[in-house]
């Protein structure tokens, strides 16, 4: 099984959890859960078998967990996601979108950049 992820991320003074986890071979999924004052407020279920096949090696299902991670994390840091109330929970279908001239890393840090945050180490 593969080591989940976790960050804090701040929108609006408001600090948000994302954590993100492989459920395993025997249950594809990466499941994305964003917490508020310690409860969830949204989540977010992809099988990735439907994706990445039967016998995904562990990097490529590592490399899919990364991606809807930080997905995730920017959708909040963005502003487009408020949490404000608890969201109803639901799956989500995977869409898959052709390759992008940069990296995820390249584009969250020249967001936060752009927004005077952290700079990237």
């Amino acid at each position: 099984m593969i080591p989940g992820l976790n960050s804090n991320v701040t929108h609006a003074g408001v600090e948000y959890h994302i954590q993100t986890e492989d459920l395993g071979r025997r249950n594809p999924y990466v499941l994305t859960l964003v917490f508020r004052a310690g409860a969830i407020i949204a989540r977010e279920k992809v099988n990735y078998r439907d994706i990445l096949g039967e016998k995904a090696p562990e990097a490529e299902v590592k490399s899919f967990m990364d991606r809807q991670h930080h997905r995730i994390m920017h959708n909040v840091m963005a502003g487009l996601f408020r949490g404000t109330e608890a969201l109803p929970q639901r799956e989500v279908k995977p869409v898959v979108l052709p390759a992008a001239d940069k990296s995820l890393d390249d584009l969250i840090a020249e967001y936060l950049r752009s927004r005077g945050g952290p700079k990237p180490r």
